[in-house]
């Protein structure tokens, strides 16, 4: 599979709406989640934020923001294309290129990015309602 990671604003804010609203359809609307892609755009950090492409397709992202900790807002890939490395090579382009841990809120019920997640180094620090909390620690 030929994917290539690009930077975040390689993708207009209304096509990574739809994109992100194509892999997460459900409990969300449309404009619940261009109100989160804006509310994104505001602490987002380009540096570890990317888009992966297929060709001339868009099919996963990561979006990374700095709210006084740097936190995965959202990674996901389009279903179709899941299962592949997708998700492996987004999260890792976040993780090589932060400065810093890096945390995420993870759905208690999504067991494949936990997997994903604790392959790659991440630790679950703590759990909230419906999410645990997994943060990657940055040693240097």
């Amino acid at each position: 599979m030929n994917v290539e990671l690009q930077p975040i604003d390689s993708l207009s804010r209304e096509t990574l709406t739809d994109l992100i609203y194509s892999i997460f359809p459900e409990p969300h609307s449309h404009w619940e989640i261009q109100e989160e892609i804006e509310e994104s755009y505001k602490d987002m950090v380009e540096r570890i934020s990317a888009i992966a492409w297929k060709g001339d397709k868009p099919i996963g992202a990561i979006i990374c923001v700095d709210r006084g900790d740097v936190q995965i807002d959202h990674i996901g890939v389009l279903p179709n294309h899941q299962r592949m490395g997708v998700g492996r090579m987004l999260l890792r382009h976040a993780v090589d290129n932060a400065e810093e841990s890096i945390i995420s809120r993870i759905p208690k019920d999504n067991q494949a990015i936990i997997e994903l997640m604790e392959e790659e180094g991440f630790e679950q620090v703590d759990e909230e309602n419906n999410h645990y909390i997994y943060r990657y620690k940055r040693t240097e």
